[in-house]
């Protein structure tokens, strides 16, 4: 039975996302409105799907696509022991065990519907219609199966003081944020296992349920490595909670018992063998492979514009720098963090959650620029729980994402995704009004003003990049003009998001409430 509508009824609103959602619910339609969100965002996906993909058509390792196929033809047809030492030259293994027993899992359905897909060796570069179709299918279902339950169940357990609109509003703007979409349904990877995880670790925390929080965490950075950017905040908001509960000791067991257990569970194939934890070791933290590859927005990509790190320092060297740099970076986040919750009382629970989903933001996001061997696709690290802060900073978040996405133009270029990139921009832009402009709370003039400059440079560098040919002795200098700008915004987003965390106890949130 449709609801009926809140008495007080949301206020007229200019962004497009909320009129629609106001128009259900001023119609008693709020029942249908999260299966239509879903539906929507269904769709939009495999639309994008229909496009090409990483390394399409080009022999002879082609790309992301064929390396995720090219695992589940190895776990379906190799021991467990060969699976981080067959063929490395070709697409190896290099992400943890819970990608390898997804890829052996998506492997047995692959088996089952046409073995010929992931057959060993001779499957090679296989782009037929139906494999692609599967290798899609997949992509969706597994964000449809982690991801997507832990977004609509965050917004509507976390945001209980928010209007229905609103946290409707929020479900549908993150389901539709367009680099999440374009990297693994465009590019194809499955990013989105590991960011649910991730999700689900945040709920967990609003819900005190610590274990759970452990266990969902540990099998993010199991399912990519590049979960680990979030570690720093969550073993401060963890080991928080152990200081300042009563019998806190009890609960640092457990959790320690729940880490170990997890994580010995996924690693159990390969528990006796000290080689083979070496092997797995040293393909998820490929150090050999350098700083950084291709142009990627951060520090050190942006610094080797005018300094060539690489050949002033050797690998070692640069691997100290690197990690001093993040450490300096993500440390007084997580201090603040671990100081905040040890004084936490029952009534600054929201508060306490709003801070550590500032410090997983601000610790990821130091992780991008400033660690070793970060790839551009990791800017989906700190998006995922910018996000989840949506509400609170609503233009910032906007912002945010605009960028990101301009920050993954070079990779969806090479990739042919044009066509969606703009789709996916001008969907988000329309959807969220941007540069935005809050119904409840009026936007600062400045923000105004950066954000529109902001959005005239990266219309000017594509334009350029369009229609004035590089040249020939700076074949990448639009490139090299789109790393500079993104980690310069990304550096500010970091001073930004830090700033907010460490004074967000002093002022709190305007929240879209009820009573709006």
């Amino acid at each position: 039975m449709p609801r009926k509508a809140s008495r007080t009824a949301s206020r007229p609103s200019v962004v497009p996302v909320q009129r629609w959602f106001q128009f259900l619910e001023s119609q008693s339609a709020q029942d249908i409105a999260l299966p239509v969100s879903v539906l929507f965002a269904l769709l939009v996906r495999w639309c994008i799907g229909l496009h090409g993909y990483s390394g399409q058509g080009t022999p002879p390792l082609y790309g992301d696509y064929e390396a995720q196929r090219h695992w589940m033809e190895i776990t379906t047809h190799l021991p467990v022991s060969q699976w981080y030492s067959y063929d490395l030259q070709y697409w190896g293994l290099d992400y943890p065990p819970l990608t390898a027993f997804q890829s052996w899992l998506c492997g047995a359905v692959a088996t089952y519907i046409d073995p010929s897909w992931i057959a060993l060796d001779a499957s090679r570069g296989l782009e037929s219609h139906t494999s692609k179709q599967f290798m899609r299918a997949t992509a969706i279902a597994l964000e449809f199966i982690i991801y997507v339950p832990a977004i609509v169940l965050f917004f509507r357990s976390q945001h209980t003081k928010m209007s229905w609109v609103a946290r409707q509003v929020s479900i549908f703007s993150v389901l539709l944020q367009p680099c999440l979409i374009l990297i693994d349904h465009g590019h194809f990877q499955y990013n989105s296992v590991m960011l649910g995880f991730l999700v689900w670790t945040v709920y967990f925390a609003a819900q005190e349920s610590y274990i759970l929080m452990a266990v969902s965490f540990c099998c993010s950075f199991m399912f990519k490595q590049m979960g680990l950017y979030y570690a720093p905040a969550v073993f401060a908001f963890l080991l928080a909670q152990c200081f300042r509960r009563k019998h806190g000791t009890v609960l640092f067991v457990k959790l320690g018992v729940a880490v170990v257990a997890t994580v010995g569970v996924m690693l159990g194939p390969w528990i006796t063998s000290v080689d083979q934890l070496q092997q797995i070791l040293v393909r998820v933290f490929p150090v050999a492979r350098g700083l950084y590859e291709d142009k990627v927005a951060n520090v050190w990509c942006a610094v080797n514009v005018a300094v060539k790190l690489r050949s002033l320092f050797d690998a070692q060297s640069l691997v100290r720098l690197s990690t001093c740099a993040t450490a300096l970076a993500f440390i007084p986040s997580c201090i603040h963090l671990f100081y905040t919750i040890r004084r936490q009382t029952r009534t600054m629970q929201p508060t306490a959650i709003r801070v550590f989903k500032y410090c997983l933001v601000n610790t990821s996001l130091a992780f991008f620029l400033f660690s070793f061997q970060v790839h551009e696709k990791s800017i989906l690290v700190p998006l995922a729980p910018a996000l989840l802060l949506i509400d609170e900073e609503e233009w910032a978040v906007n912002w945010f994402v605009q960028v990101a996405l301009f920050s993954l133009y070079p990779l969806l270029y090479v990739d042919g995704l044009q066509i969606p990139y703009w789709v996916m921009a001008v969907l988000w832009a329309f959807l969220r009004s941007c540069p935005a402009c809050p119904a409840h709370t009026p936007t600062p003039k400045c923000v105004m003003v950066l954000q529109w400059t902001s959005m005239l440079v990266m219309l000017a560098l594509h334009t350029a990049h369009a229609f004035v040919p590089p040249p020939s002795s700076l074949p990448d200098i639009y490139v090299v003009l789109n790393v500079v700008y993104c980690c310069a915004m990304f550096v500010a987003f970091l001073a930004y998001f830090n700033y907010r965390q460490f004074t967000c106890l002093q002022v709190q949130p305007t929240l879209k409430q009820k009573k709006d």
